[in-house]
């Protein structure tokens, strides 16, 4: 045997390696390798030289709502476009969650993050924002406004969201109006009811306003005891897309006629819901421009980083009112 051993130690250095000698093994390994039967071990091979990439953190509440998972695909293709790292995460709506996903991102090292908190309310202050600031990373808010340290924010212009809402209900024929809305404290819902309400202003319409969650149960289950009293709503405005898909499926389950359709309420959503027509329902909408919220968030980032000199920019982003057979 060209290893200098017997066939059967041969055999014992692959199929039975625990009772040979690690010596005499490796002997006969490196015979088997410099005779061609085994191949030889990579190499490693030495990073290519360059310069480091930016690493961006991404922090959302709901990644299942799609308003949060299309921003998010946005500021992802705008991270590849401009040669930087992106790291989403989904806080869930929790502040333990959240927490933990800022530590995380500490941990990785990012430079940046661009963070919506769970809460809508700007008194919201977490414990994470002073390790960010300890850590030197930059803190881009986007959506939800807080007092806390930052590098800047973008934000939707969220009382001309509910004028444009208002305007338009103002405009149908409509007696008695219904507003879904999030939590009372909330700057959003403070934002898109006084719009409404501004623009409702010396109407006929008679206006209620229900002050509940962000989310579709809350809204059911408000709805669910609503729709068994008299004097039904002939027109709502869910103030999100999750509160009108709750403001749908409550309907549905009461079996009275869907909003939007014959006998139905008039029906209009801050948000809107992409591809509504498969529910059957052609929906107004106030849409969101997220491309260019995902750019400016962006923008921001690039400024913090390099510059510095934009600390608490405050980006507003107007949002546009699109009826179904608008196609634009």
């Amino acid at each position: 045997m060209a290893a200098g051993v017997s066939p059967i130690t041969v055999s014992r250095a692959f199929s039975a390696p625990h009772q040979l000698h690690p010596q005499t093994r490796q002997h006969v390994l490196e015979t088997a390798r410099d005779m061609g039967y085994l191949p030889r071990p990579r190499q490693p091979v030495e990073p290519a030289a360059g310069p480091r990439r930016c690493v961006i953190g991404v922090i959302n509440p709901q990644l299942d709502n799609p308003f949060f998972h299309e921003l998010a695909c946005a500021l992802a293709q705008l991270g590849q476009a401009r040669q930087m790292d992106v790291l989403i995460m989904d806080s869930r709506d929790s502040s333990v969650q959240e927490a933990a996903a800022v530590d995380r991102l500490i941990a990785c090292g990012v430079d940046a993050i661009i963070l919506t908190v769970i809460s809508a309310d700007r008194r919201y202050r977490p414990g994470y924002f002073e390790r960010l600031e300890k850590a030197g990373i930059a803190v881009i808010l986007m959506d939800r406004e807080v007092t806390a340290p930052h590098h800047g924010g973008v934000y939707i212009d969220n009382l001309d969201c509910g004028y444009q809402a208002g305007l338009w209900m103002r405009q149908q024929p409509v007696e008695r109006l219904l507003i879904l809305s999030g939590p009372s404290e909330s700057m959003i819902t403070i934002g898109r009811v006084s719009g409404i309400r501004e623009a409702l202003a010396g109407s006929a319409i008679s206006l209620e306003v229900h002050y509940g969650g962000f989310s579709m149960a809350p809204t059911e289950r408000f709805l669910d005891e609503r729709l068994d009293r008299p004097s039904l709503p002939d027109a709502l405005i869910g103030i999100n897309n999750q509160i009108t898909l709750g403001i749908l499926t409550a309907y549905r389950r009461a079996r009275l006629a869907l909003p939007e359709h014959a006998g139905g309420p008039r029906l209009l959503c801050i948000d809107g819901i992409r591809h509504a027509e498969l529910l059957d329902v052609a929906i107004p909408s106030i849409r969101h421009d997220l491309v260019t919220m995902a750019t400016q968030a962006m923008d921001l980032v690039e400024d913090a980083l390099h510059a510095g000199s934009r600390r608490g920019t405050r980006q507003i982003v107007r949002s546009r009112l699109q009826l179904p057979d608008d196609r634009a």
